[in-house]
């Protein structure tokens, strides 16, 4: 599928009060180094979460002070199978892509209009990120290329083809758009001209939906099937792998690393897997899995209130834990986007401080995808 929240930088049974405490820390101490459930920690923040529940054809909008849903934007019925969000305009717009097949299409809410309408696109859009400057959204697509959106007009002004599927289309520190690719490529172009600027690399796996940068822009993370790749930015090269199981080296049945998201002070990054349960915790200076906060199933994303005092995990819950390895994970990703059969999920609340939860989480429709937090 920058990040979602913005540049720092692709679930199911329900488990209330304090059963999911107990379900965390049963968790816990099964997983090496996973991260301790804790009833409080501090007030929670103000601000709304926006949620694309992918199965629901809806975007739950979340009070997170209040911890609770309080509106729900149905997408449809010509828009189907929300995904990912995209934030712009000073927080005000956003957007977000749908994975339905016919006809291929992005969302666009207007928060201070309180609208929502459907905008047509060229083929299926496989995310939407935003540019560093908030002018424009990148729109990878199915159909080999990519279309950018300008987020004041909220039309189309350039489009870039490719010769393999776009899958991440994600700008960096350098300004930069970094674009991966289905077969497991990444490279850098001028976000304006399309130019290649830094040739397309081996990332480390396949399906590059989504990758992350280091706070000091020197390496890049990329999430793959199935392993995390660390690039090296200045000399272009990849260095190595992390594998997602926790093992020293690889297995071709390792679950696949979905998306990852930078702690809010730069020094962890979270990693959500497909083809497995929980999120992983990657210290960034020593490029090594340090802890895994414990999930009911896979998990799609992970982002931040504004003040960096809450972690949201999208967690797709029980109905998938036992879909593992990569053959899980691909099972899991053509019912999301497809036959939507999984049963409910949930939003995990958590202290990116101490990594440890935070109370109960919060129940969504089947399908939580990759969220947005405004204020």
């Amino acid at each position: 599928m920058n990040q979602i929240l913005g540049p720092s930088m692709g679930r199911r049974s329900l488990v209330t009060g304090g059963a999911a405490v107990a379900f965390a820390a049963a968790t816990a101490g099964r997983l090496p180094g996973a991260a301790a459930a804790t009833a409080t920690s501090g007030p929670e923040p103000a601000g709304l979460l926006y949620l694309p529940e992918v199965d629901g054809d809806s975007i739950a909008v979340i009070d997170t002070q209040a911890r609770r849903i309080v509106e729900r934007i149905e997408v449809g019925p010509i828009a189907r199978r929300p995904a990912v969000m995209a934030v712009a305009g000073g927080q005000r717009k956003l957007y977000c892509d749908n994975f339905g097949l016919l006809p291929a299409t992005v969302s666009i809410i207007d928060r201070d209009a309180g609208t929502h309408r459907v905008l047509p696109v060229a083929s299926v859009p496989l995310g939407a990120f935003t540019s560093n400057d908030g002018s424009e959204v990148f729109l990878p697509e199915a159909g080999f290329q990519i279309e950018v959106l300008s987020t004041e007009t909220d039309k189309i002004v350039r489009r870039f083809f490719y010769p393999d599927i776009p899958v991440g289309s994600i700008m960096g520190p350098d300004d930069l758009l970094y674009v991966g690719f289905a077969t497991g490529l990444i490279g850098a172009y001028h976000p304006t001209t399309g130019k290649v600027v830094k040739p397309p690399i081996y990332s480390g796996g396949i399906a590059t939906f989504w990758y992350s940068f280091s706070a000091d822009g020197r390496t890049l993370f990329t999430d793959t099937v199935n392993t995390i790749g660390v690039i090296d930015m200045d000399r272009w090269r990849l260095r190595k792998v992390i594998p997602t199981s926790r093992r020293s080296y690889w297995l071709p049945t390792d679950p696949g690393a979905f998306t990852s998201t930078l702690s809010p002070d730069g020094t962890k990054l979270y990693v959500t897997l497909f083809g497995g349960t929980g999120v992983l915790v990657v210290d960034v200076a020593t490029e090594r899995i340090i802890r895994t906060i414990p999930t009911a199933g896979v998990t799609t994303s992970v982002s931040f209130s504004g003040d960096g005092t809450r972690g949201y995990i999208s967690d797709l819950g029980e109905s998938t834990k036992r879909l593992v390895t990569p053959i899980g994970e691909a099972i899991t990703f053509a019912n999301l986007i497809t036959v939507g059969a999984l049963g409910p999920g949930q939003v995990i609340v958590f202290d990116p401080r101490t990594d440890a939860i935070v109370g109960p989480p919060i129940a969504t429709r089947p399908g939580p995808g990759c969220s947005a937090w405004v204020r």
